[in-house]
């Protein structure tokens, strides 16, 4: 193009393995060839006969031994190692190769067929032997094709060597045109900013570039990196500030944005895509296995089906939720869809019929790989998979290889002849488990691979990372299927130490060849673990490499000039003074915990959905306690009444308000399940612990219990009902709050006192409050836990402590009380003014479902006082 010319004969570029199975198809027009396996018949065929080899053997996963068997083989035939002749103790790896091998060998010859492997020899001349004779193939050398060139090969192999000696093809090795610059980061992750920066200024100075970093190591590296280079190299857009045309000084006139600026290679299993994975769910479901209820949730809320509307989905979701079923098969579910209510009631007849369609459809018994096939295409249709919701160019392309994989799966007939169901479905999902997929993208300036290998083509940069001793040259791995001593009389590079650091040498040799510009580096640090520079960089690491310094302080590390921006957004809209607080005293116990969790759980409604939970609830195990006290308490009224009561009608009296309560809490059609009566006998047995507690106190009088009131403070208004109020023998009065739940350690005299809704209580009644509690009443304990005025006023409750060096002449009750006050009135002012600090108590984020929007991860430790 740069010499002005419009036509051009384009080069055809394939993989090895793409180009052999091209040359194999049109030699087989020519001349008689046994039919190509397909991958996938590959793949299933190996699964077999390694499942019929190991049957004696308890092993943990066949799948992963025949991969590995596979790839053995594979790497036999290019180094033509014959596998035929592998002798040794039975059970022994290399026998194991060769059992299987030779099982696989006889499955071919009665299907008519040979892998890819075994026909490769047919592209040489007769002299060439190994995997081709095997398959009876006679060699051929006058097939059709043009000139060809092997390139990104460090070494040819010996089946290469023999194709390229067959066709003149052309392999050779570039010059070194470039000297390194070495580099030692002080660690990884200065190691990847400093790949970043750079980047950032290549395409400054050049927009058009093309950049290729090699990062190996695990998958979250290079994630990490691009999401780095994306900062650095236009921190506006990336940001999403950048609506109009104006430029980062940093991304200078580089025209792409960061979506297409990084490509990462590899691709990821497709059984990994969302989307794919809810189709798998649905085969996998509808076939009768039970999943768990959030797993068949996370199925029915998902957009890709059977419901289009978000409200349909939420509305089945949360009437599932109440119904209490703790697994679920699509079977099962269309059962219940039967008495769902009139608001989710069209949602359900539209799963019910897709899910008869679907039955009938996908229907049981034994069938062919391809029949499988095409009713997994019309199961799926039926349930509207994937969703009639736009689909970006990403989502479409792992749809079409869904469909795709589908087809393989059906060509699978020839290999297996019938299948259950169950085999079907499962045998999809390991195919697309093994089947690795990236969607296509622009085309990316900057190219991050994983792959320590020599580059196709020519770059303008060019940087190697993790370049350490333990990692360059690379560990020797001989294959453990291979006889040693065979791969390294044929020079396979893994099973030696010779051959790794000619491999070393050789890469080395190629990136210098394919760049103007080549950085090579490695951290000398990962996290407490000390590493040491690859021997093979110290010719340039003694012409001026030195090593980084970095701050250990982690701010100033994550601190980038100009490219991160502030947002206030501790302060959200101020709450009508008008209308009472929204949940009465838990405004004021959020508030305490976290101003943000009230803000979002209060204002936003990010409330926590209900899950099925085995037996009674939590939350309706705490309204059964409270209403059975209630009527117990109101049948009382006092001590006196309490202590003259008979032990046998004194536990009469407790059942019979507990089966009350029990038929005000639960449904009428669940009062005799095993669930609810043992929770009845339970609450009976706590219940009687807590009166033989109450009979030690001194007289009382219950003045009210479930007491409605309102109180008025700071401009708030609160609305709130006090579980108990008991009028004391001495005069004053007691607030008890009853807790269900496990007990925590209460602070009475922090900023932040533990019990906000106590102080709420005794803000409302007025002066004649005494004491204060929470009465727990749970299987662990029951007791007492509060503050009162003095020690003997509430069994086990401590009385009040006087601030250190008060002079002030009130009692330390008074002095607490005015303190506890103006507490709530900070509280109810900060509620009022949209106060919505990410600023929790401590502990407070262990039982938090905010914290996921919270971004309370994104602060340092410094902020959090810890």
């Amino acid at each position: 193009m740069s010499a002005g010319r419009r036509v051009w004969k384009s080069p055809d570029v394939l993989s090895l393995d793409a180009w052999l199975t091209r040359e194999i198809e049109r030699l087989s027009t020519v001349t008689k060839l046994p039919r190509l396996l397909t991958p996938a018949e590959d793949w299933l065929l190996w699964r077999q006969c390694t499942a019929e080899a190991t049957t004696g053997l308890d092993l943990v996963n066949r799948g992963a031994l025949s991969e590995g068997l596979r790839r053995s083989s594979a790497l036999a035939a290019e180094f033509d190692i014959d596998t035929r002749k592998i002798g040794g103790a039975r059970g022994a790896e290399p026998t194991l190769l060769r059992d299987v091998h030779r099982a696989l060998d006889e499955r071919c010859r009665a299907l008519g067929a040979a892998s890819l492997s075994a026909l490769a020899g047919a592209l040489t001349p007769g002299a060439h032997a190994g995997p081709a004779a095997q398959a009876g193939v006679a060699a051929q050398a006058d097939v059709v094709g043009g000139p060809m060139r092997f390139e990104g090969f460090l070494k040819l192999t010996p089946r290469m060597s023999a194709i390229a000696d067959a066709r003149g093809a052309l392999h050779s090795v570039a010059r070194a045109r470039t000297t390194p610059r070495a580099l030692l980061a002080a660690d990884e992750w200065q190691e990847l900013e400093s790949i970043a920066q750079w980047c950032a200024e290549r395409i400054a100075r050049q927009p058009d570039a093309r950049i290729l970093l090699v990062v190996p190591g695990a998958p979250g590296t290079r994630e990490r990196l691009a999401t780095l280079i994306r900062q650095a190299v236009d921190p506006r857009r990336w940001l999403g500030t950048a609506a109009d045309d104006r430029r980062s000084v940093a991304a200078g006139p580089h025209p792409q944005s960061t979506d297409s600026l990084v490509a990462v290679e590899g691709g990821k299993p497709l059984i990994t895509v969302p989307a794919i994975q809810h189709a798998l769910s649905t085969l996998l479901w509808l076939s009768g296995t039970r999943g768990e209820f959030q797993e068949v949730s996370e199925w029915l809320r998902a957009p890709y089906g059977p419901l289009e509307r978000a409200g349909s989905r939420g509305r089945l979701d949360l009437w599932l939720r109440d119904l209490g079923r703790m697994r679920l098969s699509l079977h099962e579910l269309a059962a219940v869809m039967r008495d769902a209510p009139p608001e989710c009631s069209e949602s359900a007849r539209e799963l019910q019929a897709q899910f008869a369609v679907a039955s009938q459809t996908l229907s049981t018994g034994a069938a062919s790989p391809r029949d499988w096939s095409q009713r997994f295409r019309e199961v799926l249709n039926a349930f509207g998979w994937p969703g009639d919701r736009p689909r970006g160019s990403a989502d479409q392309q792992n749809v079409v290889r869904f469909h795709e994989l589908l087809d393989e799966f059906g060509q699978l007939a020839a290999a297996s002849r019938s299948m259950t169901r169950d085999q079907a479905v499962q045998c999809l999902a390991d195919l697309a488990a093994r089947t690795a997929f990236q969607p296509a993208d622009d085309d990316p300036s900057v190219t991050i691979s994983p792959i320590l290998a020599a580059p196709v083509v020519q770059y303008d940069a060019l940087w190697v990372a993790g370049l350490h001793s333990e990692a360059f040259p690379q560990p020797v791995q001989p294959d453990p299927f291979l006889p040693l001593g065979a791969q390294v009389a044929k020079g396979i590079p893994a099973a030696s130490a010779a051959g790794r650091l000619a491999e070393a040498q050789a890469l080395l040799q190629a990136w210098r060849a394919s760049t103007d510009e080549l950085v090579l580096s490695t951290a000398v640090r990962s996290e407490d673990l000390e590493l040491l520079p690859s021997p093979l960089l110290r010719p340039w690491l003694d012409a001026g490499a030195g090593r980084q310094r970095v701050s250990a302080w982690l701010p100033t590390r994550l601190h980038r000039e100009g490219w991160l921006e502030t947002l206030d957004d501790s302060k959200g809209v101020d709450w009508p003074a008008s209308r009472a607080l929204p949940a009465g005293t838990r405004s004021f116990e959020l508030q305490n915990l976290c101003p943000f969790r009230a803000y979002a759980e209060l204002r936003l409604g990010s409330t926590p959905l209900d899950d099925p939970e085995p037996g009674v609830e939590a939350t309706s195990r705490g309204i059964l306690l409270h209403a059975a006290l209630s009527r117990l308490w109101s049948g009382f009224r006092d001590s006196r009444s309490l202590f003259g009561t008979f032990e046998p009608i004194l536990d009469a009296t407790i059942a019979d308000c507990v089966e009350e309560a029990a038929k005000e809490t639960f449904e009428p059609g669940t009062l005799t399940s095993l669930s609810v009566r043992r929770e009845c006998r339970r609450a009976t047995r706590l219940i009687r612990e807590l009166l033989a507690l109450e009979r030690e106190r001194a007289p009382f009088q219950v003045q009210s219990t479930e007491h409605d009131t309102k109180l008025h403070i700071a401009g708030a208004v609160a609305r709130m009902r006090i579980d108990r109020i008991d009028v004391l023998e001495n005069g004053g009065r007691a607030i008890l709050d009853y807790k269900s739940g496990r007990r925590a350690t209460a602070d009475w005299y922090g900023d932040r006192p533990s019990h906000p809704q106590l102080l709420a209580y005794l803000a409302a009644l007025g002066d004649d409050v005494i004491a204060m509690a929470t009465v727990h009443v749970n299987a662990r304990e029951v007791r007492f836990e509060g503050i009162a005025e003095s020690r003997e006023l509430l069994p086990n409750v401590r009385g009040v402590e006087p601030p250190p060096n008060a002079e002030d002449a009130r009692s330390a009750w008074e002095i607490r009380r005015a303190e506890w006050l103006l507490r709530l009135e900070a509280l109810a002012k900060a509620f009022l003014s949209g106060n919505a600090l990410i600023d929790p108590k401590p502990g407070a984020c262990e039982h938090c479902h905010v914290s996921s929007v919270c971004r309370i991860s994104d602060r340092g430790s410094n902020d959090l006082g810890a």
